[in-house]
């Protein structure tokens, strides 16, 4: 049984620990938080899993029942874990989130609900204005179908290159799940953090270029992400620089932080047909 614990109690701990400065968390580990607080059909056997339950096929991007992330993960057995190596050398794997019961200290849930609650508190590139308040309301958001984190497998140095970083650090994670409901569910969503000090070091490309071979090996024919602002112009190149296409512009859709007084930012919506996706595709 998952605890919920809520998360201002966590975020209490951390910020008396020194773990929370410039409003930004300065590790990311289980630990740390522990310590401091496809063909043009979809084949048959695609279609039955992504719609076997009723309540996971009513899932939408928004809203889903709790789980641990690994839903279909046979589907990808030949993908996860994936290993690379970043931009500063550190190597990295790309897994699902490690669990252990009544043990926080390994728990990576708990990392993972820190690091959504922190992009929330950001308020830059997400539309989310309360943050997670229980580890249960964070797996039934992040962990309803199939997620991961990129955890690095070896030391290096954070995006300042004057903080050290450790073997288990999580440097960000990332879920894929249906974007629409029911007869619509074949169209997949995908949520993307990176953790603020792990930054231009490759890792959003990583989990970017790993999410296109997932996505397309667990059955669903195309991706469509919802809100891509305007004002986050890494993630625009980036998504563009991966094949994405723009195929919406919704003019004053958000309230975000860093805005001048009264300035709502313009959204972008970006596609991806996975049936074009060569079958040989290696992130």
């Amino acid at each position: 049984m998952i605890r919920s614990i809520p998360s201002r109690l966590i975020l209490r701990h951390w910020a008396a620990r020194g773990v929370i400065a410039n409003g930004g968390l300065q590790t990311l580990t289980a630990r740390s938080v522990s310590a401091t607080s496809t063909s043009s059909i979809i084949p048959d056997k695609h279609v039955s899993l992504l719609s076997r339950s009723s309540n996971r096929s009513m899932t939408t991007a928004y809203q889903g029942i709790p789980g641990d992330g690994k839903h279909n993960s046979h589907l990808i057995s030949d993908l996860i874990p994936f290993q690379a190596t970043l931009i500063d050398g550190r190597r990295v794997e790309v897994d699902y989130f490690r669990h252990v019961e009544d043990d926080i200290e390994e728990d990576e849930y708990f990392a993972g609900m820190a690091l959504m609650n922190l992009i929330i508190r950001e308020g830059r590139s997400w539309p989310f204005d309360q943050e997670f308040e229980s580890v249960d309301d964070w797996r039934g958001y992040f962990l309803s179908h199939t997620a991961f984190v990129v955890r690095a497998i070896s030391n290096g140095m954070d995006s300042s290159k004057r903080n050290s970083s450790s073997v288990g650090e999580v440097l960000g994670c990332f879920y894929i799940k249906p974007n629409f409901p029911g007869r619509c569910s074949h169209i997949c969503n995908g949520g993307f953090i990176t953790a603020p000090r792990f930054r231009r070091l490759g890792v959003g490309r990583l989990m970017g270029r790993v999410f296109l071979r997932a996505a397309k090996d667990l059955g669903y024919k195309s991706s469509y992400f919802n809100l891509v602002f305007k004002s986050n112009k890494g993630s625009v190149l980036m998504w563009e620089s991966l094949g994405f296409e723009r195929v919406a512009v919704l003019e004053k859709a958000a309230k975000l932080e860093g805005l001048k007084e009264g300035e709502l930012d313009t959204a972008y919506g970006y596609r991806y047909d996975l049936e074009k996706l060569p079958d040989n595709y290696r992130p």
